[in-house]
């Protein structure tokens, strides 16, 4: 496991990222059966709102909708590209300096740490590829590759 897993899986335990894209995937599949006729676009709103809303926060609410508001405005967004917005700032760009301090620590050049953020980066976007596969009710949303 590298130490960019590792460390990320230690700060956010037990949960780590594949617990939020889990968490994510099911308020996702129980929203769109509460309102199966509400648009795609307004489903995903409410989910990336309702993930601004809850706690544990990794910054202010102000600084979360900010980061978000590029998100809420897509209206071509997928039920993907919501959840790697959360996860990705979740574990990622709001640790950014975390994650240098503790490769520095580790004796890792900024090459290598850089890497090691691009490897997780890349797992994490398989990870959620594969959930959404499995978990998300059949018909529930149009997958669009990528």
């Amino acid at each position: 496991m590298s130490f960019i897993k590792s460390f990320l899986s230690k700060m956010f335990s037990p949960f780590g990222y594949q617990g939020v894209i889990n968490t994510q995937i099911s308020i996702y599949n129980r929203l769109k059966r509460r309102a199966p006729q509400m648009p795609e676009n307004e489903l995903l709103n409410h989910l990336t709102n309702s993930r601004i809303r809850s706690i544990p926060r990794v910054a202010s609410k102000e600084e979360e909708y900010a980061h978000y508001t590029l998100l809420l405005e897509n209206s071509h967004k997928t039920l993907e590209d919501v959840i790697w917005a959360i996860v990705g700032y979740e574990f990622i760009q709001s640790r950014r300096e975390e994650l240098f301090a503790q490769g520095y620590k580790m004796g890792l050049s900024t090459e290598e740490i850089f890497k090691q953020i691009g490897d997780f980066q890349a797992r994490i976007k398989i990870d959620i590829k594969e959930s959404i596969k499995k978990k998300v009710k059949s018909g529930s949303i149009s997958r669009k590759s990528r």
